[in-house]
Order: C-alpha cells, then structure tokens, then sequence
C-alpha cells in the first residue's frame, strides 16, 4: 500500500531555516543536513527560494550568488 503525498508549501519562516540549514551543510560538507534543508525546500515556490537566498545572504553575508550555486550542485 502506498501512503498519499500531498504537496505543502512551507511558510517562508521554514524555507529561511530550510536554506540556512543547506548552506551551513554545505560549508561543512555535511550531506545528511544538506538534505534535510533540500526537503523542505523542493516544496518551496521559486519566489520563497529567492526570498530565502536574501535572508541567508543578510545573516551570514554569503552572496545570493554562491547561494545559487550551492543548490546547483
């Protein structure tokens, strides 16, 4: 039997999180809590994403840029 998946879209508090949890695995090469932060993101409208990137960019000073480039991985 297979469980139902119905698609929620987070609230932009939990992408921000989301986002700043990926770039911190990231910088830590820590695939386990990249993936928890690719989760909830894959959810995410595009205008949240960019939302998030804005956010993350202001907390931790990394650029929009190498944010994009982290989730082009």
């Amino acid at each position: 039997m297979y469980a139902c998946q119905y698609p929620i879209t987070p609230s932009q508090l939990a992408a921000n999180g989301a986002l700043d949890l990926f770039v911190e695995g990231c910088r830590m090469d820590d695939v386990q809590q990249m993936l928890v932060g690719l989760s909830v993101l894959r959810s995410a409208t595009a205008e949240q994403v960019n939302a998030a990137m804005i956010s993350v960019h202001t907390r931790r000073g990394t650029s929009v840029a190498d944010i994009a480039a982290m989730l082009a991985r």
